[in-house]
């Protein structure tokens, strides 16, 4: 018997510049990103490399979605993270769509929840390059409480990673790459770009 996962458009979930996103055919809370074929694996394998170096650190991964290794499928190499699911058991929005709704109320409650998800970030020296609202999902929790999950965008693209090994190197990445690049990645939304902060924030 083949240990190769068969998928199809059926399990389809998303895509992005590098990959596509496809549900598991039978592990229901997990997703597998395979690599479009026209891409460089290069990105990709640095990002699953970055993933490992969290687990073997014990990160809590409140607003991270897990990596739990690869996996062969019809499409190619494929490497399977939590599928990021409301209570409902939909998948999850994400920040970008309810960014969208223009809805004060959101907008308000936002604000918060980035700055939270910052600081974890920075407490537990997890890197990322792109944070822009499509890399986050929000996630339903309950009919009022939600959680802000990141999917696409962390580590970095250097070839020796010393950020990935140096906490005061991986804190000086972290506030660098917001710093300069926040008020691109949420210039759509004024409202919301007008009352985010750069770093640095309280170690």
């Amino acid at each position: 018997m083949s240990d190769t996962v068969s998928l199809s458009a059926q399990q389809f979930v998303a895509e992005g510049t590098d990959r596509k996103c496809f549900r598991h055919p039978s592990e229901t809370n997990l997703c597998i990103k395979v690599l479009h074929p026209e891409r460089r694996s290069g990105r990709f394998w640095r990002e699953i490399n970055y993933y490992s170096s969290l687990r073997r650190r014990d990160t809590d991964f409140q607003h991270l979605t897990r990596f739990h290794g690869l996996i062969e499928t019809n499409l190619g190499k494929g490497a399977l993270f939590d599928l990021v699911l409301d209570d409902d058991a939909r998948v999850s929005k994400s920040l970008d769509y309810y960014l969208a709704q223009n809805d004060s109320s959101f907008n308000a409650w936002i604000i918060d929840e980035i700055e939270k998800l910052k600081q974890d970030f920075y407490q537990q020296w997890i890197v990322f390059h792109d944070l822009n609202p499509t890399n986050i999902l929000v996630k339903r929790l309950s009919f009022d409480e939600f959680r802000l999950i990141v999917i696409d965008g962390i580590g970095h693209n250097h070839f020796i990673p010393l950020a990935s090994y140096s906490r005061i190197l991986a804190r000086k990445k972290i506030t660098r790459v917001w710093n300069r690049r926040y008020q691109q990645w949420y210039s759509a939304y004024p409202s919301v770009l007008g009352r985010l902060g750069p770093y640095p924030i309280v170690a």
